[in-house]
């Protein structure tokens, strides 16, 4: 894939974190970039099929599980609870779906933020290298992500289980998920500048706020169906229009 962007002229400071999304749902549409959401597009496709597939199959189980944990005076609650879990189950969906899509995509994803920030800034991030370098370089960035992640998507997990606080797991996997979210579609743009990922935390923790409703937005938008494949695309241009306007000069 090759082609240069115009840049745009772009004010610093001028967008907050859902401005930022929304820039980056119009920018992937531009001649120069869209050709990089083809390959994600398709991916994300496959991805979203197979892990429907495995959900639809194990909420039987699930259902199943939670009425005979139950003693039979507090049969009852089986409802309750059952739809408490189908909640969670499918917040925890969007968020298997999002991270499996992205690591697969990652190295076309790095590619798009590139084309991304150069349209914005007129430069190309000072990372940009050869297919074969961003490929490799972007895998290995998934997976500190992973490692990242995955403690803390176990200790959610663990909370759901536990009785009268697992009332509040979807309010925890809403805000667990908007900040990954942002740290997953964000990273791609620090990445391809060489910013470290604890690096990128920091700066991230810097403007929370702004950070939660970036992602926060892009966690509501991957529970669209239909709209969920395009959105990664999307929001790595969000998350790479955020990382120009919030971090770059940090």
């Amino acid at each position: 894939m090759t082609g240069t962007v115009a840049a745009q002229p772009f004010i610093i400071g001028a967008m907050n974190g859902i401005d930022c999304f929304f820039e980056g749902a119009r920018l992937v549409w531009r001649p120069g970039i869209r050709t990089y959401v083809i390959v994600p597009f398709i991916l994300n496709t496959i991805v979203f099929i197979a892990v429907v597939g495995v959900g639809i199959s194990q909420m039987q189980a699930l259902t199943e599980w939670i009425s005979g944990m139950l003693p039979e005076w507090l049969a009852f609650l089986a409802g309750v609870l059952t739809a408490i879990a189908g909640i969670a189950a499918f917040l925890v969906f969007v968020l298997v779906f999002a991270i499996i899509a992205s690591v697969i995509s990652s190295p076309f994803l790095a590619l798009l933020s590139e084309k991304v920030e150069e349209a914005l800034t007129g430069e190309r991030p000072t990372a940009t290298a050869n297919m074969a370098v961003v490929f490799f370089r972007a895998l290995g960035r998934e997976v500190q992500k992973l490692l990242y992640y995955l403690p803390r998507l176990i200790g959610v997990f663990l909370l759901t289980l536990i009785p009268v606080i697992n009332v509040a797991s979807p309010v925890l996997w809403v805000l667990f998920g908007a900040w990954m979210m942002t740290i997953q579609y964000v990273d791609y743009a620090a990445d391809n500048n060489s910013l470290g990922f604890a690096d990128l935390r920091d700066r991230l923790g810097a403007t929370r706020f702004q950070a939660m409703m970036f992602g926060l937005v892009v966690y509501v938008a991957l529970a669209v169906p239909i709209l969920n494949l395009i959105l990664i695309p999307i929001a790595v241009a969000g998350g790479t229009v955020f990382y120009v306007e919030r971090l770059r000069t940090r």
